[in-house]
């Protein structure tokens, strides 16, 4: 439907230039021109967009329009770096703030300099962009311009929370949502609540992040914004990892994944099932993996992507092992092995053989786990993989005493200790070396 309003808005605004064209008023053709550019750059047509800045510049130099000129600039600054052409974006920047600053017309230097801050913000030139932005934000509240006083405050809080300096970005997210409540933005209201919460939630700061996300969740509650909703709980469901609340962590989790699949953002779906099956895993709930991981790699499988098939599958085949389920853990550990291959990785492939090989002893297939584990030695060697080396060692060990070579097993037990012994491991070592004990009073004689 969105996609047929576009068009027919496209439609509107091109009749509009042609209209435009046949009188003789340049400004009209001008404005015509920068709303048809402005509709396709909203659209990501961004080619387009620039035809229409490019032949506005022209017509604004020839007139001498000198403030029409400056937006032109502005804009075609826009879309080369939508286009990744940086250097000549910041020219025509560039051009667009000298003429400002010539004509001393406030919005247009503000809009100048703040597409600067974000040219260098893009290109990782943090401090070059604060003090762009920051120069622009005095502007702003020295003009009482909240609209661009609330969009620059959001994006040096954005800016500022990337860098990790958490107490400087809920001030400028706060001064954001102070402008949002004065301009009654209430959408954006909601989503500075939600980015002062996220700083919160990065200083590990729960309760009051908790707080914070509640609030937008009422607000994009009473928005009927489900986007944003789901933003929000999964943003609840990252907090109550952080405190530790399993039943809130499902609550969320679940209000959160099936939102995502009402709307079809399977990107934000399989991240939440991400962060869910990591903390389930990690607290030791694998009842209740099962049904995430395969939604996660129908996703994942739907859409051809490798790393996420190899997260699922790998998560799988760990779940169902802690369940005693060998034979799929079995079958997950080998379709996990074949993404691996798929994506030529071998570290995951080293792993995996191993998890596979640890299986496979489970079920008393000892051939086939010493065969796995062989190639998880291997591997884990030329990846200079020592701790997985070691595990190796001592399930061939085991797997050497079924198959009744007790010489071999005592073999396979020393090499870990001196694995064990290189990797600094002492569990793993004093593990090592008790089983070698019991396996040299096998050996003795009677």
């Amino acid at each position: 439907m969105s996609n047929n309003l576009d068009k027919k808005q496209i439609e509107v605004l091109e009749t509009a230039v042609i209209a435009a064209r046949g009188n003789e008023d340049v400004t009209e053709l001008i404005n015509a021109l920068t709303q048809l550019g402005q509709a396709q750059l909203s659209t990501g047509n961004v080619p387009n967009a620039l035809t229409q800045f490019e032949e506005g510049l022209e017509l604004a130099q020839a007139a001498g329009d000198k403030l029409l000129e400056g937006r032109m600039w502005g804009y075609r600054g826009i879309c080369l770096m939508k286009l990744g052409n940086s250097h000549f974006a910041q020219i025509a920047l560039y051009k667009s703030h000298n003429l400002a600053k010539e004509l001393d017309n406030k919005p247009l230097l503000i809009d100048a300099l703040t597409q600067l801050g974000t040219l260098q913000m893009d290109s990782g030139q943090s401090a070059k962009a604060i003090s762009k932005l920051e120069q622009a934000m005095g502007l702003a509240l020295a003009s009482n311009d909240q609209p661009r006083t609330m969009h620059l405050a959001g994006k040096l809080g954005n800016l500022f929370l990337s860098l990790s300096s958490l107490e400087k970005a809920v001030e400028y997210f706060s001064l954001a949502l102070q402008a949002a409540n004065e301009l009654d933005q209430q959408y954006a209201a909601c989503s500075y609540k939600l980015s002062i919460g996220q700083a919160y939630l990065t200083n590990e700061q729960y309760d009051t992040a908790r707080e914070l996300f509640e609030e937008a969740l009422a607000l994009a509650g009473e928005l009927e914004s489900p986007p944003a909703e789901m933003s929000v709980l999964s943003s609840l469901m990252r907090t109550h990892i952080g405190i530790g609340n399993s039943r809130m962590v499902l609550l969320y989790a679940d209000s959160a994944l099936g939102l995502a699949r009402n709307l079809g953002d399977e990107s934000a779906e399989i991240g939440n099932l991400n962060l869910l099956s990591a903390y389930l895993i990690k607290q030791g709930q694998f009842k209740k993996l099962p049904t995430y991981l395969q939604r996660g790699l129908e996703i994942a499988t739907a859409n051809e992507d490798w790393e996420w098939q190899l997260t699922m599958q790998d998560r799988l085949g760990l779940t169902h092992y802690q369940l005693g389920q060998f034979p799929e853990a079995q079958a997950a550990y080998e379709a996990a092995l074949e993404t691996a291959m798929q994506l030529q990785d071998p570290e995951a492939a080293a792993y995996l053989y191993g998890r596979l090989g640890a299986v496979l002893a489970e079920q008393d297939q000892m051939a086939d786990a010493t065969k796995a584990a062989t190639q998880a030695l291997k591997l884990g060697r030329e990846q200079e993989n020592w701790s997985l080396v070691g595990e190796q060692q001592i399930l061939l060990a085991f797997a050497s005493v079924e198959q009744s070579d007790v010489s071999q097993a005592i073999d396979y037990c020393q090499q870990a200790i001196a694995t064990f012994q290189q990797t600094g491991d002492g569990d793993q070592l004093a593990k090592a070396k008790t089983l070698l004990a019991e396996l040299e009073h096998l050996a003795a004689p009677v």
